[in-house]
């Protein structure tokens, strides 16, 4: 089972805390059931795919690939989201791997590095357990100074700004705020 315990002592917060993010980030899922299987929640972002294969793909795969953010590009079912990760994966895995939030955490993938993952491979790999999944929602926070205070101190609005980068008025620090009071 995942030890949400020893994670928040890690950061200096509240299992609460903890746990609010990752149901704001994907109802709290570690797995959907795709077919038979269990895979983590991801979704594709389309620029950041784009950005990351030079923009060869937008012409010939404008549905995984575009120079401009555009949120009706994401999958809006699991099916999907795992389908237009297959397809763009098929065209550049690394870039794939980097071009989508994993996890109950929904951490970009591009972030490998900063987390101190090997490769973008083996960032993926990690997603494939709840423990991964927490582990590199620690080595997130831990490396984004303003998104540790902001979650140390229940500081939902900044937090809004250093974990997703603001732009939503406000409607995602309510929806932390309000989890964060299920979860107490």
């Amino acid at each position: 089972m995942i030890d949400y315990q020893a994670a928040a002592d890690k950061l200096g917060a509240s299992v609460a805390a903890l746990k609010a993010v990752a149901e704001v980030e994907s109802s709290g899922q570690t797995f959907w059931t795709i077919g038979t299987e269990q895979k983590p929640p991801i979704r594709l972002e389309a620029h950041w795919f784009g950005k990351l294969t030079g923009y060869k793909h937008n012409d010939t795969h404008p549905d995984i690939s575009s120079k401009k953010w555009n949120p009706r590009l994401a999958a809006d079912t699991r099916s999907g989201a795992w389908q237009q990760y297959t397809r763009a994966a098929a065209l550049d895995e690394a870039a794939a791997i980097q071009a989508c939030s994993w996890g109950a955490f929904q951490i970009m993938g591009f972030h490998w590095q900063k987390l101190g993952y090997a490769s973008p491979q083996e960032f993926r790999d990690s997603m494939d357990t709840e423990e991964g999944q927490l582990d590199a929602f620690a080595r997130f926070i831990l490396a984004t100074p303003p998104a540790h205070d902001a979650l140390q101190r229940r500081d939902w609005h900044a937090f809004e700004n250093a974990y997703n980068g603001g732009g939503f008025n406000g409607a995602y620090a309510s929806k932390m705020a309000a989890a964060y009071e299920r979860h107490l």
